[in-house]
């Protein structure tokens, strides 16, 4: 069995899925001391076994690598759904999801701007018609999405979760879990992390989390990792210093005894061959990037993110799943500047990876979706919205440009003068799981979602 965690690293080490370890570059004196700390955990190697982070982190003792509770997957705890590939799924394609944290406002990024509701209700923060982008008499993108609005989009309307309460940490932990109506709190492992298990065929890299680890990729047996940089795994690059020979042949070697748990092992074998595999053709520090390009130049962290996702997308070594997040959505106050740099930096960022992604060749196979915890409240507080609850999710790749999803209507608010959700978030899911990557929904989401027919 392959495992989903590396539990163990020295500091500004990579880390699989499921590790707390802290993202700084590694000094000689750090380095020395992680090697004496590895010989620390081969002696204590239970520790290892199935450590998760973050609010959906699962439970000690549970049924992660090394934990009871086996299912049919060989990992999956009660109550996790186990992912079956459809018969027919196009092999190959990648599922990239960029999570706008905070709250993304649905109505500032398709703009209803024909409609005087919109108007009367926001009298300070509505774009004004008669910049927005792309207008069909009804709705339009804001100014910022040039980009896209150029490239063609699919937009999907009403996305939101039941019943949602209007908190972050509650709501972030619903879409980690694919759990739109709240009662899968017992669920031990992330949607994409469910996703990777279902396509793993053995690959070094099925799915990698960007800017840190996420409880939206905790999984049982794919090989999957959290990531800042790919200059992050020079540790463990073939290297011609003694110290770094000796700590990447200790890691090599873990596994041969008792003492040690094989599914951690294989972890540390894995992410050496990975790192092995990533060193190849880089410049001298080990890495080329293009500094000129948009999306590192003006896309900022989101930017950095997807640049490094088109290199490991790119090396070939059977990533299926991306996991991106960028925060700054919450806007309570500042709104009309927020949404402004947000959008452009998501515009900038999305639009240079999908020119990357053609120039490397797999611009047909790779899909960029965005989630969001909620939208924005549809009256303005001010110069600002204040949480909400259904919004509007971007879909962009070789899909097409169009709406989809169903409009929530202004004049039928709830309680709370929010959005009412029209298209279950669980449903969104179902469609990027089954439609674009072929497994089956009702095999990751719990309540057998039905996806929109949109893919």
């Amino acid at each position: 069995m392959r495992s989903s965690s590396f539990p163990f690293g020295p500091p500004g080490s990579a880390a699989l899925t499921g590790s707390a370890a802290a993202r700084r570059l590694l000094s000689r004196r750090a380095f020395l001391s992680a090697l004496g700390a590895a010989g620390a955990v081969a002696a204590g190697a239970g520790a290892l076994s199935g450590c998760t982070s973050g609010p959906s982190a699962a439970p000690p003792g549970g049924s992660g690598p090394g934990g009871s509770g086996a299912g049919p997957t060989g990992g999956s705890g009660p109550g996790d759904p186990v992912g079956r590939v459809v018969p027919g799924a196009v092999d190959g394609r990648v599922l990239v999801v960029v999570d706008l944290q905070g709250g993304n406002d649905g109505l500032s990024t398709l703009v209803p701007y024909t409609s005087s509701r919109y108007r009367d209700l926001r009298p300070n923060l509505a774009v004004p018609g008669d910049e927005v982008l792309a207008g069909d008499g009804e709705v339009g993108f804001h100014p910022s999405l040039e980009r896209l609005a150029r490239r063609g989009l699919v937009t999907v309307e009403g996305v939101g979760p039941m019943a949602g309460d209007l908190s972050h940490f509650d709501m972030s932990a619903r879409w980690q879990r694919g759990d739109v109506d709240g009662t899968g709190t017992r669920l031990r492992t992330g949607f994409l992390g469910r996703l990777t298990d279902a396509l793993d065929d053995g690959s070094p890299l099925v799915g990698v989390a960007l800017g840190g680890s996420t409880p939206h990729l905790v999984n049982d047996r794919a090989s999957t990792m959290s990531l800042d940089s790919l200059d992050a795994l020079w540790f463990l690059e073939p290297a011609d210093w003694s110290e770094a020979s000796a700590y990447q042949q200790g890691l090599a070697a873990f596994g041969g005894d008792d003492q040690f748990p094989a599914v951690a092992a294989g972890s540390y074998r894995q992410l050496l061959d990975l790192a092995g595999r990533l060193s190849a053709g880089g410049d001298a520090d080990g890495r080329d990037v293009d500094w000129d390009h948009p999306m590192v130049a003006e896309g900022g962290e989101l930017g950095w993110q997807l640049y490094l996702a088109a290199d490991l997308i790119g090396a070939g070594l059977g990533t299926r799943v991306v996991y991106a997040g960028v925060g700054g959505y919450d806007t309570h106050t500042g709104h009309a500047y927020a949404a402004e740099a947000n959008l452009a930096q998501l515009d900038v960022a999305v639009d240079g990876f999908l020119s990357r992604a053609d120039e490397l060749g797999f611009a047909d196979r790779v899909l960029v979706t965005t989630i969001s915890e909620f939208g924005r409240r549809v009256p303005e507080n001010g110069s600002g919205l204040d949480h909400g609850n259904a919004s509007t999710m971007l879909v962009a790749g070789p899909v097409g440009d169009r709406r989809a999803g169903e409009r929530p209507p202004l004049d039928d608010l709830d309680e709370n003068d929010n959005l009412r959700t029209t298209i279950g978030f669980d449903r969104y899911l179902a469609t990027l799981a089954q439609e674009w990557l072929g497994v089956e929904a009702a095999s990751v989401l719990p309540g057998a979602p039905e996806p929109l027919g949109l893919l």
